[in-house]
């Protein structure tokens, strides 16, 4: 198979793909608790592979994930969504490591990360690269990157980008129907039972069929979730992301 991981190119090989189809897809995303039975690093896995195929699909580039950067004192499970601390006792980690003394202040965290994902969004221009489709596997970076989107959109006329977590790739018509969102739920464990079957364990729920979960918001995936329900949102997913960033190469100006 031809090769679309931009890391694993070389130059030749660059350049020839690149004056066909100048589009990055760039996945985003960190480590977080996802349940009991998938993977902490879910959103950048399931990102990063929704970016390789829809590279494969469109001709452009598979860049590396932002694994690292984000706010971890906003928008984060372990931080935000942990009122009975289960999932930091599960964990083995420490309350008072999740409060602003030890990762600063919220503001601070949110304003440095959209820094950097402006400065990522220029990297990808001085690679030339015409079209830069940022996916946001951690939903809450979606919103982060609006400002600095907005900022490098306006700022050049020779490169255009778009940011948003998988759902906003896909159709509203079928949206929640054919591929929606949650976390860790029905949507998330699906996905990842198509894209990295190797991250996702349910055998962890045995004789646990009616067991409260922790950390997961949706439908259970034990009772909705399967390998087909996720094979068939990729599929729609993608073709959304290639559908962007032909639309994204048609903005940008030669």
């Amino acid at each position: 198979m031809e090769k679309v991981r931009y890391e694993e190119m070389l130059p030749h090989e660059i350049v020839r793909r690149r004056k066909r189809v100048p589009a990055a897809f760039v996945p985003l995303g960190g480590l977080e608790w996802h349940g009991e039975h998938l993977a902490v690093g879910n959103d950048a896995l399931k990102a990063d592979k929704l970016c390789e195929i829809a590279a494969a699909k469109s001709g452009g580039f598979a860049f590396p994930p932002l694994w690292y950067g984000e706010p971890r004192g906003w928008g984060l499970m372990e931080t935000n969504h942990d009122a009975d601390g289960m999932i930091k006792k599960k964990m083995g980690f420490r309350k008072k490591d999740f409060l602003p003394d030890a990762l600063g202040a919220p503001e601070e965290q949110r304003e440095s990360y959209q820094a950097l994902l402006l400065h990522v969004l220029k990297q990808m221009r001085t690679l030339r690269f015409r079209a830069i489709c940022l996916l946001a596997g951690h939903y809450p970076l979606a919103r982060l990157a609006e400002e600095p989107v907005a900022t490098f959109n306006k700022s050049f006329s020779d490169a255009k980008a778009f940011a948003g977590t998988e759902v906003h790739y896909v159709p509203p018509s079928k949206r929640r129907i054919e591929a929606g969102g949650d976390h860790a739920a029905k949507w998330e464990t699906s996905y990842l039972m198509a894209l990295r079957p190797e991250c996702v364990d349910m055998t962890v729920y045995l004789e646990r069929d009616e067991e409260p979960l922790t950390g997961v918001g949706g439908e259970d995936p034990r009772k909705a979730a399967t390998r087909e329900v996720g094979e068939r949102g990729v599929e729609i997913i993608t073709q959304g992301m290639v559908k962007k960033a032909r639309e994204l190469l048609r903005r940008a100006k030669s």
